[in-house]
């Protein structure tokens, strides 16, 4: 979670999917990572259907722990990226924005 200020970097890791998962980390001006895009489903199309998909972090306690996490997804009616949760009630995608 912490990286070189204003940095930007790409990884690989191996995911919960049991396959190579990308994703691009991107570090506010402290250092703090601000954005992670994902180009994966992480095998669970259900949940993230149209990758890439974009996490977005905010902080509190002088930065030493997470706020909170939004997940942005590209809504395919209007194509751009949007707010989003998994509603507990009906496990479906839920846009928030």
């Amino acid at each position: 979670m912490q990286g070189t200020p204003g940095a930007r970097g790409d990884f690989s890791r191996l995911g919960s999917s049991g396959k190579i998962e990308k994703s691009t980390v991107i570090y506010d001006q402290a250092g703090k990572q601000k954005f992670r895009v994902d180009y994966s489903d992480y095998g669970n199309a259900k949940h993230h259907p149209n990758p890439p998909h974009l996490h977005e972090y905010t902080y509190q306690d002088a930065g030493k722990s997470i706020k909170h996490k939004y997940v942005y997804m590209l809504d395919p009616s209007t194509g751009r990226m949007r707010k989003s949760e998994i509603d507990k009630e009906t496990n479906e995608i839920k846009f928030i924005d």
